[in-house]
This record gives structure tokens, sequence and C-alpha cells, in this order.
């Protein structure tokens, strides 16, 4: 089953109590007491009651296929428990929808058969693109299962998340082309740029991988990875300031 047919509000409103049941359910069967299992969900115990018996959060079974995903999400509520450091943000529960939902949609074009087209060899090396940033993503999912340190699991992680991103934009670019159909450029609002670069120039003033001492070797390349990130957010937000139109700069 894929989690695609729906709008997107309506699937992530659906996916919510699933996730929430998957993780819960995960927690009991590694000894967590249902109260703490209901504060790092935000829930309730007795939610949490009826989410482990199987009464409430619907059919799990739809969800095993994207089980490496859910892990992290699992791991981290774990820990939180044991660190008393608060519940799951839903933002953290929202981008594992997110990954879940860009992933279906990658392996739901990559099994559909494309009618004849004039853009068949650019269809051809999108579709064999996907296909690799899926693997990617899966078997980088499914190592961070087989290892113990934190740091190397952040950076696999992290790297399965940047595919499972970069799969949901080449869906996007294959879906234009199959219908022929393209959204009108809507361009975003002229101060929401200049403040996203301002936050981005004082991120670049203190560089982490510079300034951070930390011996692990791993944690070094994800500091640096941070600063990466932040340079290449700068650029895309100055090529977006590009395409607005000149009246409203």
């Amino acid at each position: 089953m894929f989690f695609v047919p729906e709008s997107k509000g309506k699937t992530q409103e659906r996916m919510i109590p699933l996730i929430r049941a998957w993780v819960a359910r995960g927690l009991a069967k590694q000894g967590f007491r249902v109260r703490d299992i209901a504060t790092a969900l935000s829930i309730t115990p007795a939610a949490v009651t009826q989410y482990v018996k199987g009464r409430r959060g619907g059919n799990l079974k739809e969800l095993d296929r994207f089980g490496s995903i859910l892990d992290a999400l699992l791991e981290k509520a774990g820990k939180r428990v044991r660190s008393n450091l608060g519940p799951i943000e839903m933002a953290e529960i929202m981008d594992v929808i997110y990954q879940i939902s860009a992933a279906s949609t990658g392996q739901r074009l990559l099994q559909s058969r494309s009618g004849e087209h004039e853009d068949v060899e650019a269809l051809k090396m999108l579709k064999e693109r996907l296909q690799l940033e899926l693997i990617a993503a899966q078997r980088c999912l499914e190592l961070t299962n087989k290892i113990n340190d934190e740091y190397s699991k952040l950076l696999l992680r992290m790297i399965a998340s940047d595919s499972i991103r970069h799969a949901d934009v080449v869906s996007q670019v294959i879906s234009w082309i199959e219908t022929g159909h393209t959204t009108a450029f809507q361009p975003p609002d002229l101060s929401f740029l200049k403040s996203m670069l301002e936050i981005e120039d004082k991120a670049k003033e203190s560089s982490l991988a510079e300034k951070i001492e930390i011996p692990h070797p791993v944690a070094k390349v994800l500091l640096n990875s941070i600063d990466m990130d932040e340079e290449k957010h700068e650029k895309i937000v100055g090529k977006l300031l590009r395409l607005l139109p000149r009246s409203s700069k």
C-alpha cells in the first residue's frame, strides 16, 4: 500500500496515529512503562494502552517496509525517556511521515510503466537516479541499525535523509514530465528571503568545525556538514532572490 493517493494533509493526518502506535508498541516491547511512553509521545497513558493492544492506531503492517526509517524515531524516543529529555516533537514525527511518503512515491514511480513520451531518455535517466537514491537511503538506514557508534549513526541517517529528499525532487520532476503539467512559480516573500540571508550570514560567522574541539573524527565530519549546509542555503536563497521580479526588489 502506498501513502500517496490522498491529499498531503489527509495522508499526514492519517499517518500520525500510525506512527505513534508503531513507536508505542516498539517502546513497550523494550520494557518501557506506559506513563513514560505517553510522555515520550505527548499522549495519554490510556492512548498508549490502546495502541499497544492494537485497539487504536490502525493496521501497522503497511509500515513494515519502512521499518528502517521508523527505527530512528523509535531509538530517539527511547533515549528521550532514559535521559528525561522530554517528548518527541511533532516536527520529528512529520519528518518521518515526509520520508515515508517520499520513499513510497519514488517506489510507485519506479514500478509504473512509462508511456510513449518525447523525453524518454530524460525519464530513463531520472528513474535510474531515483532508484540509486532510494537504494542509498535504504542501505544507510539498514547499516545504522547494525552499529553502536552514535556519531556514525547520525552521519548515516543524515545521508539517508538527504537521499530521500533527492528522491523526492527527482520524483516530482518525473511527474512533471510524464503529465506535462507544471505549477506556476510562486516567489517567496522578499522580507522572508532577506531574513534568511541574515540568519545564514550569522551562522557562517561562527564555523562549528573550526571552533568546536571534539575528539571523535565523525563528530568533526558532522559539524563540517552543518557548515557546508549553511553555505549551500546561502547560495540557494541568493538564487531565489535573483528570480524575484524587479518590481518586488
